[in-house]
């Protein structure tokens, strides 16, 4: 027994599992593509539901919760002068300026916790196992650089938007694989590799794709809305204090209701990641979760259990 925890001693008779159909991340067909995005659902839900509540959810809540309760506070007052309202009510450059840190840091820890994610999904797909500080160290190593491409990818799809809209929703597809690709190629521009993936099979990337965005657009808006009709009812009924506590967390648990369509929408990425490199080259769960440690295949073998796999003898000529 090899002691490298993604090694999956099952013999197989091809360099990628994909071709018959046994891959757990690698796959061929778009009723494949959606059963692996599910099975990764039920397989990592816990561990990667963890990694993105510690990571995502509460570092989100955090600034909902400061940017409601702080930046924008609930007053009632009659303005009769304005150089008064500004020194009691409104929160000044300082808290502009605590919300403008407290955004960024949130933006790195979630672009952290996502990579972690990725790799611990990948790895319990190839038959191993990542603790908790595993995934968060292995994020927040890979988290500075990434963090400046997310930089870079938000400019893009503002500026699209803004410009005109479908440049933006182009760039909302083209660069929606940038998590995946940061995780098992290092060495390469996510950003340049998200698109260069997505416009490799254009077509059904964008349906498949474009099935992940609604899913997160629907979940995100209907989660929403029930959260402003719960705070509308709350500054209805109760008092101010009484009221903010309230909305606090009706946010909260808002955002634990998001974390189902969170973890899918991960998955699908993750899938759709995998199906696009297999279909130009010999991959799997296995192969992939030796790139992400570092320690690709040597050889070309890619294959669960196959030699060349790290822990394994190396192949014979």
């Amino acid at each position: 027994m090899s002691d490298d925890p993604y090694w999956n001693p099952g013999p197989t008779d091809e360099p990628s599992g994909r071709f018959s159909g046994g891959d757990p991340l690698v796959t061929d067909t778009f009723e494949g593509w959606w059963h692996a995005s599910l099975d990764v659902v039920q397989r990592s839900w816990r561990s990667v539901g963890l990694i993105l509540l510690i990571g995502v959810v509460l570092p989100r809540w955090i600034l909902g919760a400061y940017n409601n309760n702080v930046r924008t506070p609930d007053t009632d007052v009659a303005v009769t002068d304005w150089g008064t309202f500004v020194r009691e009510y409104s929160p000044g450059v300082l808290a502009g300026f605590i919300g403008l840190v407290l955004g960024i840091a949130v933006l790195y820890v979630s672009g952290s916790a996502v990579l972690g994610a990725v790799r611990t999904a990948a790895a319990e797909a190839a038959g191993g196992f990542l603790s908790l500080g595993e995934a968060f160290s292995f994020g927040f190593r890979r988290g500075g650089k990434f963090f400046l491409w997310l930089l870079l990818a938000w400019a893009t799809i503002v500026v699209g938007l803004v410009l005109c809209v479908l440049p933006g929703l182009w760039a909302i597809f083209a660069l929606s694989l940038m998590a995946p690709a940061a995780v098992f190629e290092a060495r390469r521009s996510p950003y340049a590799r998200s698109i260069q993936l997505t416009h490799s099979a254009f077509w059904p990337a964008l349906g498949r794709l474009c099935i992940v965005v609604l899913v997160a657009i629907a979940a995100n808006l209907l989660i929403a809305i029930i959260g402003l009709l719960l705070a509308g009812v709350w500054h209805a009924v109760f008092a101010g204090w009484l009221a903010a506590i309230l909305t606090v967390v009706t946010e909260a648990v808002m955002a634990l209701l998001l974390l189902a369509p969170m973890i899918w929408v991960l998955a699908a990425s993750l899938c759709t990641y995998a199906w696009l490199r297999g279909r130009t080259e010999p991959l799997s769960a296995t192969s992939l979760s030796a790139e992400a440690s570092g320690a690709a295949a040597p050889g070309g073998y890619t294959g669960p259990g196959e030699p060349g796999h790290p822990g394994s003898p190396s192949p014979t000529p």
